[in-house]
């Protein structure tokens, strides 16, 4: 198994792949494997081999006290053919006894994680992975937002069409569109009281928007709307459609002075997108009680439950190391 730099043409191969999954999960997004921070890009490497793709790379901390619990290289989970997940991992494994390197896999999905032999693998304990753990939705339900439980969504979109009819539009983002974009992420980010860590969360989340609209206008397969109220542009989403027919909904964001702005952005990106797909995964909320509030509030079918897989007895020697610090 040999790795190399991660470069963006590999899309293609990874799309192959992921077209033989069942994967509902966002780590190989494109967006996610080249914009989100976490990573450290330069120590970013992929692997193909026997059909399947390995990426490994190396956490970058958002503090300079944070310590990561790996001691080396993270994993994510392989990309495998439905049904050759395990044999997947095993080989992993194999490779990482070889080259000496720590067996570490992250965002591994608890199903995967559960169907591996517990003699030979274990799930690391973290009390957090509820935080981390990506919703799930029927797009029906948030395209059609049928039934009691989501009349008060149904009440948002309205009141926002008939308030700002024949004042509104929602269209496809274009490269004019950037500017307006640009000072909307600006205005929203003015609105959050940021500590030390959110303030590098704003830094990277503002390039992620860039980076998010720039592939919307080189992919097929990635998309970005922008809301305009009077040519003003009031709010913007981005997703993609991945290869394994689930809707990643990556950016979303809104002026709230404007009644019903972000209702009305998921329901009609929806609605454009992902009429076709098999999921929609809107993503994680990291532990945030407003931004849990909101996911839950569209009544998710299921979640993509994360975990990290270990050797046996990695956690244990871990945790007896800890103690005798």
């Amino acid at each position: 198994m040999q790795f190399v730099k991660i470069k963006e043409s590999d899309k293609t191969r990874i799309d192959e792949i992921l077209a033989k999954t069942d994967y509902t999960g966002s780590d190989y997004s494109v967006l996610y494997l080249s914009g989100w921070d976490f990573f450290d890009f330069d120590t970013m490497t992929i692997a193909f081999e026997n059909g399947y793709a390995f990426i490994r790379f190396n956490p970058h901390l958002m503090k300079e006290d944070e310590e990561s619990d790996s001691h080396g290289y993270i994993f994510l989970p392989p990309l495998a053919p439905k049904g050759e997940f395990t044999k997947a991992v095993d080989m992993l494994r194999e490779y990482c006894e070889r080259s000496g390197e720590e067996f570490y896999m992250s965002s591994c999905r608890r199903e995967d994680a559960e169907s591996l032999d517990p003699t030979v693998y274990e799930i690391a304990d973290k009390p957090d992975y509820r935080n981390y753990a990506e919703y799930l939705y029927n797009p029906s339900d948030l395209i059609e937002l049928k039934g009691k439980k989501y009349h008060a969504k149904r009440n948002f979109i309205s009141r926002f069409i008939n308030t700002y009819r024949e004042k509104y539009v929602f269209r496809t983002y274009t490269e004019k569109d950037f500017d307006g974009v640009c000072e909307l992420f600006r205005e929203w980010a003015e609105t959050k009281s940021f500590d030390e860590y959110h303030d590098d969360s704003e830094r990277q989340e503002k390039k992620v928007v860039k980076l998010a609209l720039e592939y919307s206008l080189k992919y097929d397969d990635f998309f970005a709307d922008v809301m305009e109220v009077d040519g003003k542009i009031v709010g913007f989403e981005t997703g993609e459609l991945t290869a394994s027919g689930v809707g990643i909904v990556h950016l979303e964001k809104g002026d709230v002075d404007y009644d019903g702005i972000y209702p009305s952005l998921c329901q009609m990106f929806a609605a454009k997108h992902f009429s076709g797909a098999r999921f929609i995964n809107r993503q994680e909320d990291m532990g945030l009680e407003g931004l849990r509030k909101s996911k839950e509030s569209y009544h998710p079918c299921g979640f993509v439950e994360k975990r990290i897989v270990r050797l046996v007895g990695a956690n244990a020697r871990e945790r007896a190391e800890a103690e005798t610090k």
